[in-house]
């Protein structure tokens, strides 16, 4: 397989199912030990481009929301982009404590199949519970701090972060599709953030972009591939559940646990 190919098939797996709840790091992993498609060769530069790209799509698709919030900011209007802010905060804490700590010990076929399962048991005790009689407007700080944690909690392989924090809405009471706008505005700034970092490592590691085509296929794909996927998940959910998503979570996880009896994954 050409790098250009590898490149399209990582940033079109990165761009949806960031966004699709069911684990772009599954995904990721899968990809790596399946297919033999390891990002890691291109480069941390590679990865700083699907962040970015990923990153760009849901910036761009909700580019109406972010001016207003920015519009808010400057007439001193704190509410909303406060929430945003403080939603975030769990997320980007628990990234920097323990995101090492889960890449060394969590990131195995073994770890995803129990995050593919939890995750799963979670969107339908979401589903069940969900009353969905809220608007975004009508969001606390209690709330935002609420689906943050959520979203921090994402960091485990196999349970999605769009997953857990439109479960969280919906426990709160979040219409189903304001959960999923919510969702994407806390993951803005992670993305972002997650791809600053690697920005800065890839710097100290070995300069930047040294693979343009590469890079270049990387950054357009997954901003393309992220952009449907947000506009389907927005549209989706407005009269579908969680629960179509279950189905497929739950064949993932069988076929994994079929791979590792079969000796083609490994368990660690």
């Amino acid at each position: 397989m050409s790098d250009q190919l590898a490149a399209a098939i990582l940033g079109l797996i990165q761009g949806l199912t960031e966004f699709l709840p069911v684990s772009s790091t599954a995904h990721l992993i899968l990809a790596s030990d399946v297919l033999k498609l390891d990002a890691t060769k291109f480069g941390l530069s590679f990865d700083v481009a699907l962040h970015l790209g990923t990153a760009l799509a849901v910036l761009l698709y909700f580019a109406g929301t972010w001016w207003s919030l920015v519009a808010d900011l400057a007439h001193g209007r704190w509410r909303m982009p406060g929430l945003v802010v403080v939603g975030t905060l769990p997320a980007a804490v628990a990234g920097v404590l323990l995101e090492s700590a889960v890449e060394r010990t969590l990131r195995s076929p073994l770890y995803i199949v129990i995050g593919l399962v939890v995750g799963s048991i979670i969107f339908i005790v979401a589903e069940r519970v969900a009353h969905q009689r809220r608007s975004i407007g009508e969001l606390g700080f209690a709330d935002a701090v609420y689906m943050g944690f959520a979203q921090a909690i994402a960091l485990l392989p196999g349970i999605s972060r769009s997953g857990i924090t439109i479960s969280a809405g919906l426990t709160r009471d979040l219409h189903r599709d304001e959960a999923t706008r919510f969702s994407f505005l806390l993951a803005t700034p992670v993305i972002l953030g997650a791809g600053a970092k690697t920005l800065l490592d890839a710097r100290k590691a070995e300069g930047l972009f040294a693979q343009l085509d590469v890079v270049g296929i990387g950054f357009v794909v997954s901003f393309l591939a992220g952009l449907a996927a947000v506009a389907f998940m927005i549209r989706f959910l407005r009269t579908n559940s969680l629960n179509w998503f279950v189905g497929y979570r739950l064949i993932l996880a069988a076929l994994i646990v079929a791979a590792i009896v079969a000796g083609v994954l490994p368990t660690q």
